[in-house]
């Protein structure tokens, strides 16, 4: 017998890659956002920046008061490539909570990475967990450019 849908935690609505993001009054401003290839000139690279825009949707019934929000990047085979999470402690409040009939309540939230280093090509991913438990992965490839080659005349 599964558990009703409102028992369940949080769950991500949206999640995208995007140059850049912000979250603001219950909305994402997004820059260059929905890709899902990194285009480098070579390897080992290093990224200058990149964003990822979140709405996580939160049963009104959910009976936790805060919830940790954490991003972390992984390579292909699962090894965490960034010393340790970057995380959100999010305090939820009655005021989250805006009708007795709303079955859920939204929130955003954006995560902004500078110098971010890919040691090769290959697929990543970004593993989005709510209170330490994955909910959702933002998968991505990165490439190397091909160089430009003049053509003949």
């Amino acid at each position: 017998m599964s558990a009703p849908p409102d028992s369940l935690g949080p769950s991500v609505d949206v999640a995208l890659l995007a140059d850049a993001v912000q979250a603001v009054q219950g909305k994402l401003f997004i820059l260059g956002g929905g890709w899902d290839t990194l285009w480098v000139p070579r390897f080992p690279a290093r990224h200058p920046s990149l964003a990822i825009g979140i709405r996580l949707r939160v049963p009104v019934s959910w009976a936790a008061e805060k919830l940790k929000l954490s991003v972390e990047l992984q390579d292909a085979d699962g090894k965490p490539l960034l010393p340790t999470p970057l995380s959100q402690n999010i305090k939820l409040s009655p005021g989250q909570q805006r009708s007795q009939h709303a079955t859920d309540f939204g929130l955003v939230r954006s995560f902004t990475f500078n110098n971010l280093p890919f040691r090769a090509e290959g697929p990543y991913s970004f593993v989005i967990s709510t209170d330490d438990e994955p909910v959702s992965r933002l998968r991505f490839t990165v490439k190397a450019r091909k160089p430009l080659t003049p053509e003949a005349d």
